[in-house]
């Protein structure tokens, strides 16, 4: 059986035979038996790739991306805005800038990103430079509680899953709100638990496993927020099942790239505690009080 396969199985919960050659049967308390074909040392020896977290990541998700769906995604969140050269973005959640990249190169827009992990954004920040996107898609840390916006900074704002993250989202929303233009639309993802579901041992184990710790509200908080910044909710559509595709789909590509011995210890290390994360969190959506939502709201002319 292929790593693809056996990564496939595990995710799906499968418990494994022994496989030929006293191979380890792989189940869900042993994630490193699945990605050990990646590291064991092959006959003759291969080249190994060795990467850093961030790195890493990039290869699951996409160049520049830290989330699953690429561009494809971030494409259906951004289409609605009807966006041309004349628009001003920003990017709440930047991460590593691709997403700020992607929209710039496909509407020639100017796309502000805002990143609120120092980490994550000075990577970005180094990538924009390599790539020579500071003026076109620069990533900027900020800091979520001096955050501050002045008022009709941008025509358009849309984030991916990064506000379950922050503990003061009111503030952040707010100062999206004053940075909007009048008439102007805010596009985003993220997870909400459900009104039952704070109780629910998936979804305690999910929260005790994140880091930092998350702080997810439910739809009816964020509907309540959002109202009461005089923005109008035009679609909170729940996504979760396609959400859980495409996780699935960018492990299993990325599955696909590995060799057998391909993989340095180091790096294996660092897959395993990433897959180990994008478990926890299948398997808090498949509980039905974790729910990844997608919602468009637009700014009133006056």
């Amino acid at each position: 059986m292929s790593f693809k396969e056996r990564f496939i199985a595990w995710w799906n919960g499968e418990v494994l035979p022994e496989a030929h050659g006293g191979e380890a049967a792989l189940d869900s308390a042993a994630l490193a038996g699945a990605v050990a074909g990646a590291a064991a040392a092959p006959k003759p020896p291969v080249e190994q790739w060795e990467a850093g977290r961030f790195e890493l990541m990039e290869r699951i998700w996409g160049d520049g991306l830290c989330y699953p769906g690429g561009e494809d995604h971030l494409m259906k969140l951004v289409t609605p805005f009807g966006l041309n050269p004349a628009f001003s973005v920003a990017d709440f959640g930047a991460g590593f800038g691709g997403g700020g990249q992607i929209v710039a190169d496909a509407f020639g827009a100017w796309v502000n990103g805002y990143e609120f992990d120092k980490d994550y954004a000075s990577y970005g920040d180094e990538r924009a430079e390599r790539l020579g996107l500071t003026r076109k898609a620069p990533v900027t840390f900020t800091d979520v509680e001096t955050f501050s916006m002045r008022e009709n900074a941008f025509h358009c704002a849309y984030s991916m899953l990064t506000f379950f993250k922050i503990e003061n989202k009111s503030h952040v929303l707010r100062m999206i709100e004053k940075g909007l233009h009048p008439g102007g639309q805010f596009a985003f993802t993220d997870y909400l638990v459900t009104e039952e579901g704070r109780g629910d041992p998936m979804i305690t184990q999910w929260m005790e496993a994140e880091d930092p710790p998350p702080h997810p509200w439910t739809l009816k908080h964020y509907q309540a927020e959002l109202t009461n910044l005089n923005l109008d909710v035009r679609i909170a559509e729940d996504t979760s099942d396609r959400h859980q595709s495409a996780i699935l789909a960018g492990w299993a590509h990325f599955a696909e790239t590995l060799k057998p011995g391909g993989v340095a210890r180091g790096t294996t290390l660092l897959m395993v505690m990433e897959a180990e994360k994008w478990v926890r969190r299948v398997a808090a959506l498949r509980s039905g009080h974790l729910r990844y939502y997608r919602f468009y709201v637009t700014k009133p002319t006056n």
